[in-house]
């Protein structure tokens, strides 16, 4: 399923189309919904309606808006307006050398574009839409806390701040220690999809954490102090009391079908994505009825890169060797061919990660992002 390194990703394969697959994943606009929701906010619907024309990476129109500080900090004043002149980032705190970044600083380095999906902690089973993937273009943050000269003794947590009032942390071993090495680090980001940040997105400049809810990834950043403070520090996670960890657990979702459809019987292609920050998806499992889980497909990069042209320039592909396929912190595409019989019928989908986790049957704890297995039923008339 996974090309061989330096496999022609060119050539597609028969088994899927742009319509027939990637018309039922992603987030569909369909005019702007808005639902906010402990700070995010929904421009889309999911599972998608049948037929829709859409790529692997969710349009930025599309992608769904976090805005944190809502609901997390008094008196939030909104989306702050910060032009590219005006934004800065100060590092200070337990460093040698504390920095003023500008803008221009960060355009000076190199850039690295990286595939990364964002997931809101309170999408789940029953509030959708909230996840979108993107390419997203900037400079590892390491970069630039080595060049301040970061204690790296003493500093237990770098605090975040964003413009608008929003804070969270990251701990130093997530930047410098042993962690998930096929998972691109965390990035000071200026571009989304090949543009600009758009206010929504955290314009100027947003911190991108790979492989970790969206509270983790802070936006209109603009300023990081290293501290030997090793107390719980962030407006979701002392406000409103979600998990300092912050990584995405393993889930899946269905996004070629809405609950409760109607269906005609015969053939049918069901279609989803599964996700997770601690490793790559190495399986997706679906259960009819009461009948034993059967395995799904993984779609393979090559399809999806044939469909998609617009991910080759991110490092998972230019880095075969690096980044294998299927990406952690980045959703796996999967399908499954279900002939169909009349009646009412019960579907269990869930995904299991290279870390052994799969999704429980029951998630009673929603405070590191729920996962429970999707159920859904269908009626086939």
């Amino acid at each position: 399923m996974t090309p061989p390194s330096g496999a022609d990703l060119t050539r597609p394969q028969q088994a899927i189309t742009r319509r027939t697959f990637f018309g039922r994943m992603g987030s569909l606009a369909v005019g702007l919904t808005f639902m906010p929701l402990a700070g995010c906010e929904n421009n889309a619907f999911e599972p998608v309606i049948e037929g829709a024309d859409l790529p692997f990476l969710t349009p930025n129109t599309s992608f769904y808006l976090q805005f944190g500080a809502e609901g997390a900090v008094s008196g939030w004043g909104g989306v702050p307006a910060l032009s590219n002149e005006d934004w800065s980032l100060t590092l200070d705190g337990r460093f040698d050398r504390p920095l003023t970044l500008r803008l221009s600083d960060l355009q000076a380095e190199v850039p690295t574009t990286f595939l990364a999906t964002l997931r809101c902690i309170v999408n789940s089973n029953a509030v959708p839409g909230l996840v979108g993937t993107a390419a997203w273009t900037g400079v590892p943050l390491r970069l630039f806390l080595e060049r301040a000269g970061l204690d790296n003794v003493q500093t237990r947590h770098l605090h975040v701040y964003g413009a608008d009032g929003f804070t969270d942390n990251l701990r130093p071993d997530i930047l410098f220690g042993p962690r998930l090495e096929t998972l691109p680090e965390p990035m000071l980001v200026y571009a989304m999809n090949g543009q600009p940040l758009q206010p929504g997105h955290g314009a100027p400049v947003r911190l991108l954490v790979p492989g970790h809810f969206g509270y983790k990834s802070v936006k209109w950043v603009t300023r990081i102090e290293a501290t030997n403070d090793d107390a719980v520090f962030g407006s979701y996670q002392n406000v409103l009391g979600y998990a300092d960890n912050g990584r995405i657990r393993v889930d899946t979702k269905v996004t070629s079908l809405l609950r409760s459809a109607l269906i005609q019987p015969g053939p049918s292609l069901l279609s989803g994505f599964a996700l997770s920050g601690a490793g790559a998806i190495r399986a997706v499992d679906i259960a009819f009825d009461e009948a034993p889980y059967r395995p799904a497909r993984l779609v393979s990069l090559r399809e999806i890169a044939a469909i998609d042209p617009d991910i080759r320039s991110t490092v998972q592909i230019t880095e075969p060797g690096r980044y294998p396929y299927p990406f952690p912190g980045v959703w796996t595409p999967w399908d499954y061919r279900w002939t169909a019989n009349e009646g009412t019928h019960r579907l269990r989908i869930r995904a299991t990660d290279e870390a052994g986790e799969t999704q429980p049957a029951i998630d009673t704890d929603p405070t590191d992002g729920e996962n429970p297995i999707f159920e859904l039923q269908v009626r086939v008339a």
